[in-house]
Parts: structure tokens; C-alpha cells; sequence
């Protein structure tokens, strides 16, 4: 056999081999460019974007986190926290009934008329509805505590006529009744005082015995029902 022919030969086989080998390396080229590698690359990324985005969500509550801690530390906020449970102890107290509440209000004191038209009938003596009415309006002006003749009165508590007198939790009072109240003195003053409240109704209609004063030293003690 000539050296040409095994020229032929040998280069021939080379170039099959070449052939098989681009062939194979196209082949890996197109898988890895294939559909599905590319679906799964976008998958990919978008896991990624969804990482991203709860990370920069974790940060900002981190973020909020910390002010907030910060802004709670703060001496401003401490002393907002104290006024806030302090004002919030007080509204316990009142509601609770079990403590003596003072502060500033108004004292009224009304008693039966003295007027012949009305003196020893039926209109120009209190009832139990009269105090009933006149502690309403007194709620509307927002007091804080009110007393009957030095009797706490309370939400629930029950005010009857009892013959020439008044009970009020089981206590039987007698005119004149005091009824003091704390709370916004000056409010609570020009509320009942006004020409249309249900005082001056009384002292203006049936002539019963009215009086209104301010106090910025009232007591109103604590709540002894029974009934």
C-alpha cells in the first residue's frame, strides 16, 4: 500500500472523526439552549425576584422595628406612657367606686318650695324623679362623681321616694339634698345654671330653693351601697 493511499486513508478517518465530534459539541450547545433550560432559568430568576423583594419587605419591618423601639425609649414617650396609665388608674378608680374621688366641681343644694301655693302640696316637693333628672344633666356636662348628701351615687344605683324623704342606696335622706359633683367646674357650673335647665326650672316654676356654687375642693366619698 503506497503512502498515498494511506494518506487517504488516515485522513479520511480524521475527518470523521471531526465530523462525529462537531456534531456532539452542537448537539450539548443545542441541549444546553434548549426550551426547557431556558424555562428553567426564569424560574430561576423569578424565585430570586421573589427572595429580593421579601428580603427589602423584612428589612422595612426591621427598619419600623427599630424606630420603634427607639421612639418608645425616648423620655418624651415614657412620660406620655406615665400621664396615659395615670389618667387610666383614675377612670378605674372613679368607676370602681372604692375610692374617695376630690378635685374641683360645683355644690348644688335644693329644697322643698317655700312659696303658699305650692308649700305642702305635691308639686312643690322632690322626688325621686326631680334628683333623677338633675343627675342626668349632670352626666351631660361630664362629671366625673357625684354625691347625694355625702352618699356616692354610682351607674347603678337606686334613688326612691320614701315618704317626706328620699333613699338613695338604702340611705333615707332628707331635704335639703346636697348634690355635689366633680368634674370641669366651669362647664358643669354654666350647664346648670343655664335658663333652661331642669334647676332652674324648678326654682323658676314651683319656686323650690336652688342653689349653684363652685368648689375647687370637693369630696366625694367612696361608694357604701345597700340595699
Amino acid at each position: 500500500m503506497t503512502n498515498d493511499v494511506m494518506k487517504n486513508i488516515l485522513f479520511g478517518a480524521l475527518s470523521v472523526i471531526l465530523g462525529v465530534l462537531i456534531s456532539m459539541s452542537v448537539k450539548e450547545k443545542s441541549e444546553i439552549m434548549s426550551p426547557m433550560s431556558i424555562e428553567k432559568i426564569e424560574n430561576y430568576n423569578r424565585e430570586l425576584s421573589v427572595i429580593e423583594n421579601q428580603i427589602n419587605v423584612d428589612r422595612e419591618i426591621i427598619s419600623h422595628i427599630k424606630s420603634s423601639i427607639e421612639e418608645k425609649s425616648s423620655p418624651g414617650y415614657l412620660e406620655e406612657m406615665k400621664l396615659s396609665l395615670q389618667n387610666e388608674l383614675k377612670e378605674l378608680k372613679i368607676l370602681s367606686g372604692k375610692y374617695d374621688i376630690k378635685g374641683e366641681g360645683v355644690i348644688i343644694e335644693i329644697d322643698d318650695s317655700k312659696d303658699e301655693d305650692f308649700k305642702n302640696t305635691n308639686l312643690g316637693v322632690i322626688h325621686d324623679i326631680d334628683i333623677m333628672i338633675i343627675l342626668n344633666e349632670l352626666k351631660c356636662a361630664g362629671v366625673d362623681a357625684i354625691s347625694i348628701n355625702d352618699i356616692r351615687v354610682m351607674g347603678e344605683s337606686e334613688i326612691k321616694c320614701m315618704g317626706p324623704t328620699v333613699r338613695v342606696d338604702g340611705h333615707s335622706k332628707a331635704t335639703p339634698f346636697i348634690i355635689k359633683a366633680v368634674g370641669d367646674m366651669e362647664m358643669i357650673y354654666n350647664m346648670m345654671n343655664d335658663k333652661n335647665s331642669y334647676l332652674k326650672l324648678l326654682e323658676s316654676t314651683y319656686y323650690m330653693d336652688v342653689k349653684i356654687e363652685k368648689d375647687k375642693n370637693i369630696v366625694i366619698p367612696k361608694s357604701d351601697r345597700r340595699i
